[in-house]
């Protein structure tokens, strides 16, 4: 297969820059990550370290020329740490509903001791009593304590018999605390307590405080009219939440991303959004929609540069005239004629598009104006070719980029294109060429 072809080329710079994009969004994530966790108290030492292991090990897979791997690796731990800090904050959210509900019970416990007292003629002190109120652990022990002290006493010899009789034992705090009448538990008030404390871990802290008033006077209606409430802030919660995790999920991605554009040499502030306003959905994702497309543009006018100057650069190690300016005028017009010192009155004809995607190589003839072609050694020169697409694709592979034949035609398949003599020691002689090559249809 020696005749035009059609390659997909990348090269080193590409992989690289990939890379340092990609570690750049893995730091920004491990940012969030490990704020998350110090705000809502939910990660520790060796969790970050373990994170901050892997951060590296991928960044020396980059160092080592392992570009495949650690663009298959890096894009999966981008995704954990972002998945683990949504679990962690549930998990943590959860855990502080279910403190509000011990705290409920504690309370309620020291309203029961409080009433007991008083049915026994306790007197407890002031402190004690403002404790209880609150249901302070250290209260309800003290306040246990006074009122057990105070129990009327049986005969010691009944009491002593008492305690040594089978199976019996003195009551306890924690025994007592234990079989007070619990209030009863409703499932949609933990769940809606879990949402609005992952609000709070999310930042909404002002969003929830109307929702939290609802839902205490919610707690304390009468059954009847406490169904009704509760299904109004089931349907209330559950849309804020939605939104919340959306908003914080579209900001996630809008930092990563600005962290890869800052990498890239890119101005972020256009795209920035202030996390203290509260921005709304619709801006965050229009920044975001802006922010990607300028780093896009950025990253494939960088690739097909590199994938130009890596053409160029192979052409010239094979015995091509390159000389200085052509890769501009082929960046330019799309299309390049270079003349094979090697082989007089023959050269490669390269076009591709502006983003350097592909490229069409193809072996030319030279004639002068009025000249009769010389077919004779078309096809020495077309298998001379194969040889060194095959050269070129070693040359690339060797410094870590690669070439990926895409279409190609065997020797002799098409007549060997034959294009006007010019002076290609200039680049002035190459750009006539190509301005008029322009005009010619594309095989």
């Amino acid at each position: 297969m020696s005749g035009p072809k059609v390659v997909r080329i990348v090269t080193r710079e590409e992989h690289e820059a990939i890379c340092r994009g990609m570690l750049a969004r893995i730091d920004a994530a491990l940012e969030q990550w490990a704020e998350a966790g110090r705000r809502n108290d939910f990660l520790d030492a060796p969790a970050v370290e373990a994170a901050r292991r892997r951060r590296d090990a991928l960044a020396a897979l980059a160092a080592q020329g392992r570009f495949a791997e650690m663009q298959v690796q890096a894009p999966a731990e981008e995704s954990f740490l972002r998945s683990d800090m949504r679990f962690r904050l549930e998990k943590a959210a959860a855990a502080k509903a279910a403190a509000r509900t011990h705290a409920r019970r504690r309370s309620e416990a020291g309203v029961a001791l409080i009433r007991a007292a008083a049915a026994a003629g306790v007197v407890l002190p002031d402190g004690v009593m403002s404790g209880l109120e609150q249901g302070e652990e250290a209260a309800l022990a003290e306040g246990f304590r006074a009122l057990a002290a105070n129990r009327p006493t049986s005969h010691p010899k009944s009491t002593l018999a008492e305690q040594l009789r089978p199976g019996e034992r003195t009551l306890s705090f924690s025994d007592w605390l234990a079989a007070q009448p619990a209030a009863p538990t409703d499932p949609d008030i933990d769940r809606i307590e879990a949402r609005l404390e992952e609000l709070v871990a999310l930042g909404e802290v002002v969003a929830i405080e109307p929702l939290r008033k609802r839902l205490t006077e919610a707690s304390g209606a009468p059954s009847s009219r406490r169904g009704l409430l509760l299904d109004g802030l089931e349907v209330e919660s559950g849309r804020v939440l939605a939104e919340a995790r959306k908003a914080a999920d579209l900001m996630s991605a809008l930092r990563v991303l600005l962290a890869e554009m800052a990498q890239a040499g890119l101005p972020v502030a256009a795209f920035a959004v202030s996390e203290d306003a509260a921005p709304a959905i619709k801006d965050i994702q229009a920044r975001l929609g802006a922010a990607e497309a300028a780093l896009a543009r950025h990253r494939g006018d960088e690739a097909a540069s590199a994938r130009r100057a890596a053409v160029m650069k192979g052409l010239a190690g094979l015995g091509y005239e390159v000389r200085e300016g052509m890769t501009t005028t082929f960046a330019a017009s799309g299309r390049l004629v270079v003349a094979d010192a090697s082989r007089p009155g023959y050269g490669v004809e390269v076009s591709g598009a502006a983003d350097g995607r592909q490229f069409q190589m193809r072996p030319v003839a030279f004639t002068a104006p009025g000249e009769r072609a010389d077919t004779s050694r078309d096809r020495d020169a077309e298998t001379t070719w194969c040889g060194q697409v095959s050269e070129l694709s070693k040359t690339l592979a060797a410094s870590g980029g690669g070439m990926e034949i895409v279409r190609a035609l065997p020797i002799g398949a098409t007549p060997l294109k034959r294009v006007a003599n010019a002076d290609y020691g200039s680049v002035e002689g190459t750009e006539a060429m190509v301005t008029k090559e322009r005009s010619m249809p594309k095989p």
